[in-house]
């Protein structure tokens, strides 16, 4: 997915006479497959689902380290580019199943933590103040669906990927996570598994920079005819070399880690080489959420240590401002923009008028909600405004460019007071914690709370909720501090009979 999809996402009522049996049957095979391939898929499903239960339970972490993986290699992008293969690692399987082999896997993935945990009523507890956001959003899903087949709407429509399924996803991978990760050698494997890949996929988006033209999935070329290469379109890429940006300026910048000269030289050109990734991909949202986890880092540093931190971030903002500054303007129409022209250029009031900016989609959704403010359209839920303003929606108006106000459009206010109900208690989890933790689980919390700042900007002018890479990602922000404070102070022995917090 991307922040300015159009037709990209599988949605649109479809109302039709099926009942709910057919419904389900249509969510699990196509109408179109023989019986052939109805068996290959049963028989399929037979062998696989007992090998993810087998290693969720026995060997989570290589499930978790597995999606990980993919989700900080594969781009999930096709927005912006002129031949679009039609799919990639994240749809598949949509052909034979209306969720992609990876959301299924995660759903047998998260099965098996529950049958797992059922089989240990008295074992840790996994984030308990998150559990109950995520029964709240099982059950105001659940509610959906009812809704929605008693107004005709297909079982696969009203599960797409369009309403708020992705939350939960979000949250069963942020449980996975978090249940995989047993020890201190668990967060360093997860920390160096961050940094590798982020430096292979820096490597790679350097060279087809530097080397040849850049990501191929570059809306402001192809569509917008300006002159700008960019290093990764994906706001998730964006956000990988984010993460592994503020590690390695969290390892230089900790007064307690004590590094070599090549592991200080190492990091260094990792830090640059992440932050020129952000920097050249031209995007405003992964900019501003760089500059956001840097702050903090800069306040959770001693005293001593800012004055080293400050000189190093003024030198990269500089070298940063006069790339992304003079590229972005070439959008604004104002001949005498700066700074904040180049940043907001297109929801400037200057611009004549809320028809004029980016705002119109978010008014034109507010004035098609029609008395459904308190529980939302539903998941299936669309809106509608001047067509030729929202062109780039192409026919697919079910989703909009925030990620709050897509919570408005889908649930309400009830599922946006949800949404930031979870957020705060994560945020509170956090600052509660958080002077109690020291080494890696530090860095680990640090890196986590750093992760979730960079996402607050494309909460707020972007399309996170529809992307399902975009939303694990998010998950592993949210799982971070968890795996840190269960790990550093509430493991307990596994033969206690009492419940305690193994993540608090």
């Amino acid at each position: 997915m991307s922040p300015a999809p159009a037709g990209l996402i599988r949605v649109g009522p479809s109302r039709g006479s099926q009942g709910f049996l057919s419904s389900s049957i249509a969510m699990i095979t196509p109408d179109l497959l023989t019986p052939s391939e109805v068996l290959t898929n049963l028989i399929a499903a037979l062998f696989v689902i007992p090998i993810i239960v087998g290693f969720v339970i026995k060997a989570p972490k290589w499930v978790v380290l597995g999606f990980i993986g993919i989700l900080f290699s594969f781009s999930d992008s096709t927005w912006g580019e002129l031949r679009s293969q039609g799919g990639n690692i994240y749809s598949r399987g949509v052909g034979l199943f209306y969720f992609s082999l990876l959301n299924l896997i995660l759903f047998t993935a998260g099965a098996a933590l529950l049958i797992k945990r059922l089989a240990n009523p008295y074992g840790p507890r996994m984030a308990p103040p998150m559990a109950k956001y995520f029964g709240a959003f099982a059950f105001l899903l659940a509610g959906h669906v009812v809704a929605g087949l008693l107004l005709g709407i297909d079982l696969d429509v009203i599960l797409g990927q369009s309403g708020f399924i992705n939350v939960l996803n979000m949250l069963m991978f942020m449980f996975l996570i978090i249940s995989a990760f047993e020890s201190d050698r668990d967060m360093t494997r997860l920390l160096f598994m961050i940094l590798a890949i982020a430096v292979v996929r820096g490597a790679f988006g350097g060279v087809r920079y530097f080397l040849f033209d850049g990501d191929t999935a570059n809306p402001y070329r192809n569509f917008e005819g300006l002159n700008i290469k960019i290093f990764f379109f994906d706001i998730s890429d964006n956000f990988v070399a984010a993460l592994a940006a503020f590690c390695a300026a969290w390892l230089l910048a900790s007064p307690k880690v004590k590094l070599n000269i090549f592991t200080k030289v190492f990091l260094l050109g990792v830090l640059c080489l992440e932050v020129a990734a952000v920097a050249l991909s031209f995007r405003r949202s992964s900019l501003i959420g760089l500059g956001l986890m840097f702050v903090f880092l800069f306040l959770r540093l001693p005293g001593q240590r800012k004055f080293f931190f400050a000189l190093i971030a003024a030198a990269l903002l500089a070298a940063v401002a006069s790339v992304f500054f003079q590229h972005r303007l070439q959008f604004s129409t104002v001949n005498d923009g700066g700074i904040l022209q180049s940043l907001f250029y297109d929801i400037a009031p200057s611009r004549g008028g809320i028809k004029d900016n980016r705002f119109y989609e978010l008014y034109a959704a507010a004035q098609s909600m029609e008395g459904h403010w308190l529980f939302g359209r539903g998941t299936w839920g669309t809106f509608s405004g001047d067509r030729e303003l929202l062109s780039y929606h192409g026919d697919d108006f079910g989703f909009v460019h925030s990620g709050f106000g897509h919570m408005i459009l889908k649930t309400g206010f009830v599922g946006l007071a949800l949404f930031l109900g979870m957020l705060v208690t994560y945020v509170m989890f956090y600052l509660r914690h958080r002077h109690s933790l020291a080494g890696n689980a530090r860095l680990v919390a640090d890196a986590g709370f750093a992760g979730f700042l960079f996402w607050i900007p494309t909460l707020l002018i972007g399309t996170p909720i529809i992307e399902f890479r975009t939303m694990l990602l998010m998950g592993l922000s949210l799982a971070m501090p968890f795996i840190a404070v269960g790990l550093q102070r509430y493991q307990a022995p596994s033969y206690q009979v009492q419940a305690h917090y193994a993540v608090a």
